[in-house]
């Protein structure tokens, strides 16, 4: 997903017996990304562009998903 700009890359990960996994990925600008779900919780509804832009890139989310036989319990 982050070849393809739709995620954060993974740097690293560390694993130790008996902790949780440890993950190192890239940071994501709050001024450029907002969760979905924080979106969904917002008070301002969303302009018609941006309606627009979403489902675009859920459905190249879903195309890339697909094409890589990838599956996500969220869709």
């Amino acid at each position: 997903m982050a070849d393809n700009g739709l995620a954060s890359k993974l740097y690293g990960y560390a694993e130790v017996k008996g902790i949780p996994t440890a993950y190192v990925m890239e940071y994501l600008d709050p001024s450029i990304w907002q969760a979905l779900y924080q979106l969904s919780k917002s008070k301002k509804k969303p302009r018609k562009p941006m309606v627009s832009q979403l489902q675009g890139a859920l459905q190249e989310i879903i195309t890339v998903l697909d094409e890589k036989s990838y599956v996500h319990s969220d869709f």
